[in-house]
C-alpha cells in the first residue's frame, strides 16, 4: 500500500528522534553525561536549538529515547531465544538477567534515566492527552504476564497490566538499592523481586516441624 503523508511525516520525525539521540548519546560517552549542554548536541546534531528542544524539551528525554531504542532492539535480537524456552519462569529469568547485564551497561546513566521515567508517570490527574504512555518494558511484561496467565501459569485475579506495573516499580526499586550499594549483584535483586512476584511474602508453616509436631501427637 502507498505510505500516506502522515505515514511519512512520522517516519521523518522517528529518524530525525533518533538522529538526535544518537549524536546525543555520542557526546555523552565522549565528555561524560553532565558536560554535555543542549546547545552543544544541537550544534553537533546541525540543528536549530529550537527543533531539538521540539522534540525533546530536556536532556534525560535524549536518554530515554535512545534506551527504548535499545530495549526494542534488544527484545528483537533475544526473540528467538526466548521462544526457546519451555516455560514463562524460564523466559522471566533469562530476560531479567539479560536486563541485569544491559542495565549494569549503563550504570553512570541510570539516575538520570529513572529520574525522567518517574517524572513521565501518571497519576489519574492530567489532562487529556498529557499523559505519556507506558514504558517499552512495562508493555513487554504485559505481554509476558499476560501470555503466562493464558497459558495457566500465573494467577488471573489481576489484569495482566496492573502485575507489570507492580513488577516494573519493583525493579525500579531493585536497581535503586543497588545504585546505593553496588557491591550487591543487580542480577540476584532483579531475580529477587520476581520471586516476590510470583510467591509473596507471606510466612510459610515449616512442613517438616508441623510433620514432627504431628507424629508427637499420635
Amino acid at each position: 500500500m502507498p505510505n500516506t503523508p502522515a505515514d511519512r511525516r512520522s517516519r521523518k520525525r522517528e529518524q530525525t528522534a533518533s538522529h538526535l539521540s544518537a549524536t546525543a548519546f555520542r557526546l555523552f560517552e565522549f565528555y561524560g553525561y553532565a558536560a554535555v549542554s543542549m546547545e552543544q548536541i544541537a550544534d553537533e546534531a546541525d540543528v536549530a536549538k529550537a527543533t531539538l528542544y521540539n522534540y525533546f524539551p530536556v536532556k534525560e528525554a535524549l536518554l530515554a529515547h535512545r534506551f527504548r531504542e535499545d530495549i526494542r532492539a534488544g527484545m528483537a535480537e533475544r526473540e528467538a531465544v526466548l521462544d526457546a524456552y519451555q516455560s514463562f519462569e524460564a523466559r522471566m529469568r533469562y530476560l531479567l538477567s539479560e536486563s541485569a547485564a544491559w542495565h549494569a551497561a549503563r550504570k553512570p546513566y541510570l539516575p538520570h534515566y529513572l529520574r525522567f521515567l518517574t517524572s513521565q508517570a501518571c497519576y489519574g490527574d492530567e489532562p487529556a492527552g498529557e499523559c505519556t504512555s507506558s514504558s517499552d518494558s512495562r508493555q513487554i511484561l504485559t505481554l509476558m504476564f499476560d501470555a503466562a496467565q493464558q497459558s495457566g501459569e500465573i494467577d488471573t485475579r489481576q489484569p495482566a497490566a496492573q502485575i507489570a506495573w507492580s513488577f516494573e516499580y519493583l525493579l525500579f526499586a531493585a536497581i535503586a538499592a543497588w545504585l546505593t550499594d553496588p557491591s550487591t549483584d543487580l542480577t540476584k535483586r532483579f531475580l529477587d523481586a520476581f520471586d516476590l512476584t510470583m510467591q509473596g511474602i507471606a510466612a510459610r508453616p515449616n512442613t517438616t516441624s508441623s510433620r514432627s509436631c504431628a507424629k508427637g501427637t499420635k
